[in-house]
């Protein structure tokens, strides 16, 4: 290599390195990948409160059921990031409605959908057995209620 490639190669090398630097003081997740994803940059307290986030659907029938990822396309990441966009409009929830009967057409139609936050207290990292469930934003076809 020569003088002027190695010269230039530890330039881009040292610009990256500032620019790797800045960015994580300063940056947000949109900078991804000159950033470090919030969720992973700090560590968590193993005492305290944790959550889990869930979509469950109810169909026709009355049948409840909790969805994952590939059931509809939208992924958990999705609905925990947008969670306020769910609770400003819950009719947002008829579309992931609509994508899992799209995906699913010869299940019963889907008249509900919502989004439970199971959060449980940990101590020392581990489960203390107190946990509650609160049901974060519901939609239902027509407004109807179950």
């Amino acid at each position: 290599m020569t003088r002027a490639g190695r010269l230039l190669g530890a330039l881009a090398t040292a610009a990256m390195a500032l620019l790797l630097m800045v960015t994580s003081l300063w940056g947000s997740d949109d900078l991804f990948p000159f950033v470090p994803f919030k969720m992973y940059s700090h560590a968590h307290d193993l005492d305290g409160w944790s959550r889990v986030t869930r979509l469950e659907l109810v169909n026709a029938e009355g049948e409840r059921f909790e969805i994952d990822d590939e059931a509809t396309g939208f992924r958990k990441a999705e609905l925990e990031g947008q969670l306020s966009r769910f609770r400003e409009d819950p009719e947002l929830l008829g579309h992931i409605a609509e994508a899992y009967e799209t995906a699913h057409p010869d299940e019963p139609a889907i008249v509900a959908a919502e989004i439970w936050i199971l959060r449980y207290e940990l101590e020392d990292g581990h489960r203390t057995g107190v946990e509650e469930d609160i049901l974060e934003v519901a939609w239902t076809e027509n407004g109807l209620d179950l």
